[in-house]
């Protein structure tokens, strides 16, 4: 099973976009959604601050903040993301 992630923060409404959309694409499974917390690990803090929302694949990031700020790209992106797993 495939593992999306998002490094998120709270109270970031691009963030809490991408979660919601992803939780929703969830219920078909074919993935595994985890959340991580930049303020919990200060090296992803440093790394990650400046392009939130970050999505992974496998633990590979695919998609920051320019990617998917807009809804309509953030929606569609998301959603073809999830289409192509096996």
């Amino acid at each position: 099973m495939h593992k999306i992630t998002v490094i998120s923060k709270d109270g970031c409404h691009l963030c809490e976009r991408v979660v919601d959309k992803l939780k929703e694409l969830s219920t078909g499974g074919g993935f595994k959604l985890e959340i991580v917390e930049i303020t919990k690990d200060r090296s992803t803090y440093e790394k990650y601050f400046l392009r939130i929302p970050v999505v992974q694949l496998d633990d590979k990031d695919v998609f920051e903040v320019e990617d998917i700020a807009l809804p309509t790209d953030c929606k569609l992106k998301l959603e073809t993301l999830v289409s192509h797993l096996d």
